[in-house]
C-alpha cells in the first residue's frame, strides 16, 4: 500500500513550498537546506521538528469544516504533548492547494510518526538541524 501512496504522491509533496507562519515567514523546500529554519533551531534551542497536517487524511480532499476539526484534534493533542509549535502551511507551487499545518519544535521522529499515523497523514516533513527537510512515510 505504501508504494501507491508513494508513487501517488511523492513528486507532489516532494516539490510543495513549506512555510513556518512567522513574522518574517520562513518558506523551505524538500531536500534543500535553509538558514532561516537553522536559525530558528538555535533561537528555540531545539535540534528537530517537523510540520504535519491533520488536513485531508490520506490525500482525500476533505471539506473546511472537516479539516478545522481534525486540526484542533491535532491541537489538543500537541498541547497534552506539552510541545511547542508554530501555525505552518504546505502548498502547491502554482496555488491549486494548500493545507493548514504546524511546525512542531523539539519533536522526536517516533513522536512525528505517530501524530502522522494517528492523523492519517500519508507523509510529513522531518527537519534535524544540520540537515535539509526530508519526507517521512509514517
Amino acid at each position: 500500500m505504501l508504494n501507491k501512496i508513494y508513487l501517488e504522491f511523492s513528486d507532489i509533496y516532494q516539490n510543495a513550498k513549506y512555510e513556518v507562519l512567522i513574522s518574517p515567514p520562513i518558506a523551505f523546500r524538500i531536500g534543500e537546506m535553509n538558514q532561516d529554519l537553522e536559525k530558528l533551531f538555535i533561537d528555540e534551542a531545539v535540534e528537530t521538528a517537523a510540520l504535519i497536517t491533520a488536513c485531508n487524511p490520506k490525500g482525500i480532499k476533505h471539506c473546511h469544516d472537516e479539516n478545522h476539526i481534525a486540526m484542533g484534534d491535532l491541537k489538543f493533542s500537541l498541547n497534552g504533548m506539552k510541545l511547542p509549535f508554530l501555525p505552518a502551511s504546505g502548498s502547491d507551487p502554482k496555488g491549486a492547494w494548500k493545507e493548514e499545518s504546524y511546525f512542531i519544535l523539539g519533536i522526536t521522529k517516533d513522536e512525528a510518526e505517530a501524530l502522522g499515523r494517528q492523523f492519517q497523514q500519508n507523509a510529513f516533513v522531518w527537519i534535524e538541524t544540520g540537515h535539509a527537510p526530508r519526507l517521512v512515510w509514517p
